[in-house]
């Protein structure tokens, strides 16, 4: 599901079935680090998408929280409150910035940042499959811990 007007009728339809919002993380900056903060876009949303495309009726992904500066966990809080307290029992953040390492948060996945188009599109299918893989595995243990 997407945060489009017809799926989200939808999830609210099917509230019971619909339980996993993800959140993508993107860094924006336009120093040095812009190209970085570029593939780590590219491949948080490459993997995001895909992860929601395959749990298709179980989750829902909605537009990408977008930060400049250093991650603010005040809205990542925000973001967890808001959801939590209408249907999403789990609420998944996946991102390919490791600052979010340094802070205390613990319900963001990580994904490599890798530069996708560098590789060829069966490199591409292979890397974003095993990454989303891991990410479902992730999920899946943490249905399975309630």
């Amino acid at each position: 599901m997407r945060f489009k007007p017809s799926d989200v009728q939808r999830t609210r339809n099917e509230q019971a079935y619909i339980d996993t919002l993800i959140v993508p993380l993107i860094p924006v900056g336009f120093d040095e680090a812009m190209h970085a903060f570029s593939e780590c876009a590219d491949m948080t949303m490459t993997v995001a998408t895909e992860v929601e495309r395959q749990l298709s009726g179980r989750a829902m992904l909605v537009p990408a929280m977008t930060y400049i500066g250093e991650p603010s966990i005040d809205q990542l809080t925000s973001w967890q409150q808001a959801a939590s307290s209408e249907q999403f029992r789990f609420v998944t953040f996946i991102t390919a910035d490791l600052r979010w390492k340094e802070t205390s948060v613990t319900d963001i996945i990580y994904v490599p940042r890798l530069s996708l188009e560098t590789m060829s599109r069966d490199q591409q299918g292979q890397m974003v499959g095993n990454f989303v893989g891991q990410v479902l595995e992730q999920l899946g243990n943490r249905w399975t811990a309630l």
